[in-house]
Parts: C-alpha cells; sequence; structure tokens
C-alpha cells in the first residue's frame, strides 16, 4: 500500500526573545539574555576604543593581549593556571570600535573568575619581559602571514576602501611591532579601559546572584581614569577604486577582491542587500560558485559578503586561483554582476536561497551563547536588537523583484576596489 509522501513546508523561525537592559549605578549597562539550564555562562565585557582612538599602530591589540599577561599580584602563568582550573575558556581581541574580552565556564564557577577578571581589566601589570615575547610572537606570526596571498589581499582592499591617511587604511610593517612600549599600552588602557566607556553582556545560566556580583564588581562605583569616547569612526578619507597590483614572491596561485563601501547597517535595504549577497556568492549553490568553480573551475571557493566596520559595511568578492586563470575569474565575476542587473531573477532561485539562510539562522541562533554574539554584533553594528529580527521577516518575505531592484541601485555605477595579489 502506496503511502503518501510528508509534506514539505516553508521553513520558520520564530522572532528571537531580545536581550533585556540595566544600567547599573556607575552607568555601565548589562544586557542579559537567559533562558537555559544547561549550566553555562557567557560573559562579555566591552570597551569602547578600538582601533581607532588608538595613537600608534597596534597599540589597542596589544593592550588587550597584555591583560593576561600579568595582573596584580598575579603573573601570566598564575592567570593561566586559573583559568585552566576552573575550565574557562577566554578570548581577548580588539576591532575598529571595541576592545572585546569573552569569558565562558560553568556557572558554579563563575563568581570566582569575575573576580580574576576583575583583576586583569582594573590592575593590569604590563610586565616589559612579557611584552618583548608577546611582540615577538605575534611579529612572527605576521611575517608568516605576509607571505599568503589572501591575507595580503585583504590589506589592500581595506587600504583602499578606507583611503590613504584613514585609521583603518594603515597597512602594518614590521617596524610597528617593535616601536610598541610598555608607556604606549599605558597611555591607551589610561584612556579607553574605563567604566565611561565600559558595556556588559551575561547569556546563558544565571541567576541574581551572579548578575548582582557582575554589579557589585564593574557596575557600582566608577572605576578608571578614562573619559567616555564619543563617535569615533571616521568616514572614508578617500576610497580608491581600480585596479591594484600587488606583489607576493613565490606564489602559485593570486588573491582577488573585488568590492566597495556599501550602505550602512541601519540603512533599510540593508537586509535585502544580506540576501542579494547570499544568492550572489554566499553559499555552494550561489551564482558566482555555479559559474566559476563549477563550469569554468577557475577556483575552489569564491564568495560575496557583506564586512561590518561599526556601523559601515563593505562588499567584497574573494577568492583565490592559479595565476594564469586570475583574468578570466574577474572577467566572470564581472558577468555575473551584469547578469544580475540585465536578467530577472527566478523565484525559484530566491526559494531556494530563502531555505538556505532560514537553515543557517536556524544553526547559528543555537543556543544563548549564539545568539548572545548575533545581539552583540548588531549592538556593535549600532543597530537596534530588533534588527535581528527584522533581518528574519525580511528573509522570509522578500521576492525576485526586490532583489532585482537592489543590485541595480548598488552594482551597476562600476566604481569597484579590485585587488589582486600573487604573481603580478
Amino acid at each position: 500500500m502506496m503511502r503518501n509522501p510528508p509534506l514539505i513546508k516553508p521553513m520558520q523561525l520564530d522572532a528571537l526573545a531580545l536581550p533585556s537592559q540595566e544600567v547599573m549605578r556607575n552607568g555601565v549597562s548589562l544586557y542579559r539574555l537567559g533562558g537555559n539550564n544547561n549550566g553555562a555562562v557567557r560573559l562579555d565585557i566591552l570597551f569602547k576604543g578600538g582601533y581607532a582612538v588608538q595613537e600608534k599602530p597596534l597599540q589597542a591589540m596589544f593592550v588587550n593581549r597584555m591583560l593576561r599577561e600579568g595582573a596584580g599580584s598575579l603573573s601570566a602563568a598564575e592567570i593561566s593556571q586559573k583559568l585552566d582550573y576552573y575550565g574557562a575558556w577566554i578570548d581577548m581581541y580588539s576591532s575598529q570600535e571595541f576592545n572585546h574580552i569573552t569569558i565562558c565556564t560553568l556557572s558554579k564557577h563563575f563568581i570566582p573568575l569575575l573576580g580574576l577578571l576583575e583583576t586583569m581589566v582594573k590592575n593590569p601589570t604590563f610586565p616589559e619581559e612579557n611584552l618583548e615575547t608577546t611582540k615577538r610572537n605575534n611579529k612572527s606570526f605576521y611575517m608568516i602571514n605576509s607571505r599568503k596571498v589572501d591575507v595580503v589581499s585583504q590589506r589592500y582592499f581595506e587600504h583602499s576602501l578606507w583611503g590613504e591617511g584613514h585609521p583603518l587604511a594603515h597597512i602594518v610593517v614590521p617596524e610597528d611591532y617593535d616601536a610598541i612600549t610598555v608607556d604606549d599600552l599605558w597611555s591607551y588602557y589610561s584612556k579607553v579601559y574605563a567604566s565611561s566607556n565600559c558595556s556588559i553582556f551575561i547569556a546563558g545560566t544565571f541567576d541574581e546572584c551572579m548578575t548582582n556580583a557582575v554589579a557589585a564588581t564593574f557596575g557600582s562605583e566608577e572605576w578608571g581614569a578614562g573619559e567616555p569616547v564619543g563617535s569615533i569612526l571616521l568616514p572614508p578619507a578617500a576610497t580608491m577604486y581600480g585596479r591594484r597590483n600587488i606583489a607576493v614572491k613565490d606564489t602559485m596561485q593570486s588573491a582577488v577582491k573585488i568590492g566597495f563601501m556599501a550602505m550602512d547597517s541601519s540603512h533599510p535595504d540593508f537586509h535585502r542587500f544580506r540576501v542579494l549577497s547570499v544568492l550572489f556568492g554566499g553559499y555552494f549553490g550561489s551564482r558566482l560558485m555555479s559559474n566559476i568553480r563549477e563550469e569554468n573551475g577557475y577556483t575552489y571557493h569564491i564568495s560575496a559578503e557583506l564586512d561590518a566596520y561599526g556601523n559601515r559595511n563593505s562588499f567584497m568578492i574573494s577568492s583565490e586561483a592559479a595565476n594564469e586563470y586570475v583574468e578570466p575569474l574577474i572577467f566572470e565575476v564581472k558577468r555575473e554582476i551584469k547578469r544580475l542587473l540585465d536578467e530577472p531573477i527566478p523565484e525559484a532561485e530566491v526559494e531556494l536561497v530563502r531555505n538556505y539562510i532560514m537553515g543557517e539562522l536556524c544553526r547559528e541562533y543555537e543556543g544563548l551563547s549564539a545568539k548572545s554574539e548575533v545581539f552583540i554584533n548588531a549592538w556593535l553594528s549600532g543597530e537596534k536588537f530588533s534588527s535581528v529580527n527584522d533581518y528574519i521577516s525580511t528573509v522570509q518575505s522578500v521576492g525576485a523583484a526586490e532583489l532585482r531592484e537592489v543590485a541595480r541601485k548598488y552594482l551597476s555605477s562600476g566604481d569597484m576596489i579590485e585587488i589582486v595579489a600573487g604573481a603580478v
């Protein structure tokens, strides 16, 4: 007896519960996202500043990385031992406008680790010997990356994107590592690491006792000497459109970056452009992958995506190819852009992309730690938390005609940055 096949229904994703905000006594905002009982918690401490306010290249990066190299009476080894003892994972990095400290641990170990974080944030020692070691290690990593065509092309793409003289356009050189001193670290630290520039996110399994501990540690009295950092990310100095060939020695292939400065995250077309970029080059069945990898075999991988710089976004097509395929690859990219402009987008293709994105969002939003990261990224972009749900709604409702209109609005000018790094 024949059974009826299962019904195929469009994938649905309910709107996400938004973080709640509490402004603590000293003005530090605490954002909470709770609701599960898996026994783990994530804490993010963010300081406004980032690369945009540093006086010397690499200042922000080294200050944040050196926080765990000695604090109070604790050495770097003792800090690492405490983190290992409690099974905590910690990440410390800097971005364009913020310095980030993220720690994940079991909820039962949260309060003792909070005390360790307080010491690291409020009482670093920046030992010179550890700084020299950190400089050598990071410089060595930089030198290795400088032989990778993808890394080199990204550096020059950002240089062209922001324009000569912009803080984010600087291409780091080996001498920048040598030039960092302990005094540079203290100068940046005293300017940025203060309650006036601090925001905190907590997500996962936590109770009132834990949030009270956060408030007592970071939210009661003002701490740090820094003044509030205002709006800091300057507009591009002068975007450098056109082709730039960057020679990288002894390479068998070249990296290609093509793109431009796109709209701000608050722009009405932003979410539709995100969907368009997936259709164009954001998944394995995208137009760029189907043409340039599957049909022509010019590359193993090619992508198109929006990259965030605070509330600004760049649109970038990225790939690597054998040197003899670079020009044909670029030709096909431009041909696919023209096809987006000239030909209607089939509704079936939009439906395929819609289902792909919804599946990815279901995976991306699994667990409160992952959801917290999504909301933090929206917050870093200057968006409201509700913009996360706005994107879900756009994915579920956008049509082919809307995507074609967006393509014609933003891809038709021909003003593109074009970087080729390799054997050129």
